[in-house]
């Protein structure tokens, strides 16, 4: 059992040996037999919800045995709306209700179906495309969003997101809004509301963690990421949520950390007491407008002067709103600390230096004692990542993940950024 929540009794059954338990009933009541499961992705909030994707083996009705993905959720309203419901009472009279879904019936994303098959997808992108697309699934967060890449027979490539249908306006207009203002983001090409689609073109040029995964050595440096914070700050979109601050977003972080890991409680517990001032000071300087979620798979690149990488482009923008600006700057270096700190070879010492440089030359616009709580407070929500994929050694790497945090918040401002 990894999760263990009094608002949430279920969770226990979602999080354990018994998930199988779960699924197995739901199928059993579809015509579905398990063959065998594991769970791949787990996204807790305690006393708010837990939904577990899982990998599974199922034979259907007529014997047919196919790879299948399945989600099982439970949230402190009982199961999610539009799920095949599974319930059961404990002999202390508990009820345990959970939802089950099969890929892509995502109760939330209507058209995630649609996105996912060759001839509606061809449908919805109409004259856009060259024939019917090769489909491919880049990103899905269950009840949340998913993200299609679809490649026509010329080779045109295109993206498709599936949202939540009452999301589909503000993200098309804060594309426009900011195309309008000059920040190179997707133009959006068609969008459906009813069903929740968004039809965007391709950004011509590599992605920053291509980059690095090919090992390139020309990578932007401060002025190109501090040149499209301006661009951002500039945009007004009057229908964005505020971006919740990331050290605001790391007291939740640590709660759950502290829940599933009891041996990491006292360290999250004098991060959390480090971090909750720093809290309180990103609200008061809120400023319109931050990306809200800006790494290195979100920022295109291309060639600049003297060969040296320029930003051309920037991705993902379904989080853009008002926020502290200190927290673009910092998610991109706490991402880059996240590449390396499992690994120590000459490859990811070199990255080790270019952020080490970012972080000094950031100094140069925001203050660098705060600058490191921010991006300590962004570790500890990287830190929860080994646990929501169920890698094998999860309890080691958000350890190891905690470690520099701890650290950057004992000690910010220091002239270096050690991960030893």
């Amino acid at each position: 059992m990894l999760v263990d929540d009094d608002v949430l009794p279920a969770a226990a059954h979602l999080t354990g040996a018994q998930a199988s338990d779960v699924l197995r009933a739901a199928l059993d009541a579809v015509g579905g037999v398990l063959r065998r499961t594991r769970p791949v992705h787990l996204h807790y909030r305690p006393g708010h919800d837990v939904v577990v994707r899982f990998d599974s083996r199922v034979r259907w009705a007529g014997g047919t045995t196919v790879d299948e993905t399945l989600v099982a959720a439970t949230t402190a309203a009982g199961p999610p709306a539009g799920t095949l419901p599974v319930e059961a009472v404990t002999d202390d009279g508990v009820v345990l209700a959970v939802g089950v879904w099969r890929w892509p019936f995502d109760p939330v994303l209507p058209g995630l179906g649609d996105a996912v098959t060759p001839a509606k997808a061809a449908s919805f992108l109409g004259e856009l495309i060259h024939g019917q697309p090769r489909l491919e699934v880049v990103a899905y967060r269950p009840t949340q969003r998913a993200v299609v890449r679809a490649i026509d027979e010329t080779g045109t490539t295109f993206y498709v997101k599936a949202v939540p249908p009452a999301d589909v306006a503000d993200l098309v207009d804060r594309h426009r809004r900011l195309l309008d203002a000059g920040v190179a983001v997707p133009a959006v090409l068609r969008h459906d509301d009813s069903r929740g689609l968004v039809a965007m073109e391709t950004l011509t040029g590599s992605t920053i963690r291509d980059r690095i995964k090919h090992g390139a050595r020309q990578l932007p440096g401060a002025e190109q990421y501090e040149g499209l914070y301006r661009q951002l700050a500039g945009v007004e979109l009057p229908n964005a949520r505020r971006v919740s601050a990331r050290a605001s977003s790391a007291l939740h972080h640590a709660a759950m950390l502290a829940s599933v890991l009891p041996a990491e409680r006292r360290r999250l517990e004098r991060l959390t007491g480090r971090l909750a001032p720093a809290a309180e000071r990103a609200v008061r300087r809120s400023r319109p407008t931050i990306h809200g979620d800006l790494y290195e798979a979100q920022l295109v690149t291309g060639s600049g002067r003297g060969r040296a990488a320029a930003i051309t482009g920037v991705l993902d923008l379904d989080d853009a709103g008002p926020g502290d600006p200190y927290d673009d700057r910092a998610t991109v270096i706490a991402h880059l600390i996240d590449r390396v700190v499992d690994v120590d070879n000459a490859g990811h010492r070199r990255l080790a230096e270019y952020f080490g440089t970012l972080r000094s030359d950031f100094a140069e616009q925001v203050d660098l004692v705060e600058l490191d709580l921010v991006i300590a407070a962004v570790l500890v929500g990287l830190a929860t990542g080994p646990f929501r994929l169920q890698r094998r050694n999860w309890k080691t790497a958000v350890s190891r993940r905690l470690t520099v945090a701890a650290r950057l918040a004992t000690r910010p401002g220091g002239k270096s950024l050690s991960l030893g």
